[in-house]
C-alpha cells in the first residue's frame, strides 16, 4: 500500500470536567494507550489525548483535571510526529470508531506489541514472547458493520458515535470496509433513510459473506416502535438485495422476532484434512478480519498440538470457529456456547462438514463448566475465547477438570491480565503469548496465550483421558 500523506489530525470535544481550567498548554505524546489516546507528561503529571501520534508537539486544552492525570483534547497541532499521515477520512475528528488512522500502519504495529507487553508484563517471565502479527490488508478489511440509528425527520440517520459520547455521527462511507461491503450499506442507508416505517431503528447490523456478495442484515427496533413496523420494513428491503433479515423488537426477556430468506453469511477456516466451510446467522459473533482468522485459527491448532487420544473443551465456542478444527485432531470436543443462534450454527456446521465427534452444550460457560466439573469431567486442553468482560467467573471451576493445557483467546488487555494472574494462582503458567492486529485502525488487539499445568497430571497419579463422558 503506498503511505498516506503527512496531515493534521484532532476532533471535537467532549463535555469539560467544571475543574479543567480551560487553559491551554503544550505537549509532547510519548506513546500510545490502551483505549486508543497518546499519552505525553507535563511537570510530571500524565495527560491523555485522543486522535494523536507519538512525536505530535500539541496545543491541549484541558477537559478533566485529576490529581494522577489530565484527559484533553487537541487545540492545535503545532508540530507532527514523524509517524502521522493523513487519515483520509472527513469524519476522522468526531468518530469513536478509528482512533490510530492519523497513524502510520508500522506504528501501530510497534505500539500494540509495546502495549502487550507493558499490559502482561508480571506473566512474562519464563514465557516466549512471539512477535506481533501484522494486518494483511490493515485498510478496508472489515465483512461486518454494527451502526447506531436515531430518528431524522422523514427517516433515520445512520452511524457510528462520536468518540467519548452518544451523539451519532451520520457517516457514509468508511475506510475499514471493503468497496463491496461499502456499496450495499450505501444502498441501505438511502432506503432507511426514507422509509418512515425504520424511525424506531435503534441499532442495525450488516455483515457479508467471504467469498461472495452475499449480505445479511438484522434491525433492532426500539418498544415504541408501531405494532406494524417489523413487517412493513422487511417489506420494504427487497431493493436492497440481502440475502436475509431479522427484525428484533422491544427490551428484555423475549423480544419480537422476525426474519424474511436467508439471514446467514458463510466463511472459511483451516482444518486438517481441508477447509471447512461455516455459516454464521447475522447475530451470531464472528471475528472482523476474514483473512486474519483464517490464519490465527491455524496457529492455534499448532500451538494445542492435539493427539487422536484427547479430549477438549471449548467455552464460549461460538459457531465452531476453533472447536470444528480442533475435532479433525483430537478423540472428542465439547462445545458449550449460550447464544441459541450461534449453538445452532455450531450444530449445523459440524453437520454439513461431516465432523461427528463434538457434543454441542447450549449453555453458560460458567454453569457448564461447574456442571462438568461436578459431574467428575476431565479434559486434555480448553479452549477460551470468551467476550471482552473475560472469563474470570468460570476460571475456578475450569481448573477442577484439571486440562493439562489452556489456550486462552482474548481481544481486551485488561480482562486477559488479570485471568491470567487467577490462572497463576490456580497452577497455571504462561508459556507463550503473541498478539494478532485483528482491529487495524484502532487500539484493540487479539492476543493467544498458551498456558501449562505446572504439574503434570501423571504426577497428579492422573491418566489422561482416564475419564470420559
Amino acid at each position: 500500500m503506498k503511505p498516506r500523506s503527512k496531515a493534521k489530525g484532532g476532533r471535537k470535544g467532549t463535555v469539560r470536567n467544571p475543574r479543567a481550567s480551560g487553559k491551554l498548554f503544550e505537549l509532547r505524546v510519548d506513546r500510545l494507550t490502551w483505549g486508543g489516546r497518546g499519552l505525553g507528561r507535563r511537570g510530571g503529571k500524565v495527560v491523555f489525548v485522543p486522535k494523536t501520534v507519538p512525536g505530535d508537539r500539541l496545543l491541549v486544552r484541558p477537559e478533566k483535571v485529576r490529581a494522577s492525570f489530565t484527559e484533553g483534547r487537541v487545540a492545535g497541532l503545532l508540530a507532527p510526529g514523524a509517524d502521522r499521515v493523513d487519515p483520509r477520512c472527513p469524519w476522522f475528528s468526531q468518530c469513536g470508531g478509528c482512533q490510530w488512522l492519523a497513524v502510520d500502519y508500522a506504528r501501530q504495529v510497534l505500539e500494540k506489541g509495546l502495549m502487550l507487553q507493558a499490559a502482561l508484563r508480571r506473566h512474562l517471565e519464563g514465557a516466549t514472547l512471539e512477535p506481533l502479527v501484522r494486518a494483511t490488508p490493515p485498510l478496508a478489511y472489515r465483512h461486518r458493520g454494527d451502526f447506531h440509528a436515531r430518528p431524522a425527520p422523514s427517516g433515520v440517520h445512520i452511524g457510528f458515535y462520536e468518540e467519548g459520547s452518544h451523539r451519532l455521527v451520520d457517516i457514509s462511507g468508511c475506510l475499514l470496509f471493503d468497496k463491496v461491503f461499502g456499496a450495499q450499506m450505501e444502498r441501505l442507508r438511502n432506503l432507511l433513510a426514507a422509509l418512515p416505517e425504520a424511525r424506531g431503528l435503534e441499532r442495525m447490523t450488516l455483515a457479508r459473506s467471504e467469498t461472495e456478495s452475499a449480505f445479511s442484515a438484522h434491525f433492532r427496533l426500539g418498544p415504541e416502535s408501531a405494532p406494524q413496523a417489523p413487517e412493513a420494513l422487511l417489506a420494504k428491503m427487497a431493493p436492497a438485495g440481502l440475502g436475509g433479515a431479522v427484525v428484533t423488537t422491544g427490551k428484555g426477556r423475549g423480544p419480537g422476532e422476525l426474519v424474511r430468506g436467508v439471514p446467514f453469511i458463510w466463511f472459511g477456516v483451516p482444518a486438517e484434512g481441508g477447509d471447512l466451510r461455516l455459516r454464521a446467522e447475522v447475530r451470531s459473533f464472528t471475528q472482523a478480519h476474514f483473512a486474519m482468522n483464517r490464519r490465527m485459527v491455524s496457529e492455534a491448532m499448532a500451538w494445542l498440538g492435539l493427539s487422536p487420544r484427547e479430549r477438549v473443551l471449548d467455552l464460549y465456542a461460538g459457531v465452531g470457529n476453533f472447536s470444528l478444527p480442533a475435532a479433525r485432531l483430537c478423540r472428542e470436543v465439547v462445545a458449550l456456547e449460550d447464544s441459541p443462534q450461534a449453538h445452532a450454527d455450531a450444530v449445523f456446521n459440524a453437520g454439513a462438514n461431516e465432523i461427528p465427534n463434538v457434543v454441542h452444550l447450549e449453555e453458560d460457560a460458567v454453569r457448564g463448566a461447574a456442571r462438568l466439573a461436578d459431574e467428575g469431567e476431565r479434559f486434555d486442553a480448553v479452549l477460551l475465547d470468551p467476550p471482552r468482560a473475560g472469563a474470570l467467573a468460570a476460571l475456578g471451576h475450569l481448573a477442577r477438570l484439571e486440562p493439562r493445557r489452556i489456550l486462552y483467546v482474548s481481544c481486551n488487555l485488561p480482562s486477559l491480565e488479570r485471568d491470567l494472574g487467577e490462572l497463576g494462582r490456580l497452577g497455571y503458567r504462561l508459556v507463550r503469548v503473541q498478539g494478532w492486529d485483528l482491529f487495524p485502525q484502532t487500539y484493540g488487539v487479539e492476543t493467544l496465550c498458551l498456558l501449562e499445568k505446572t504439574a503434570g497430571r501423571e504426577a497428579m497419579g492422573l491418566d489422561s483421558g482416564a475419564v470420559s463422558r
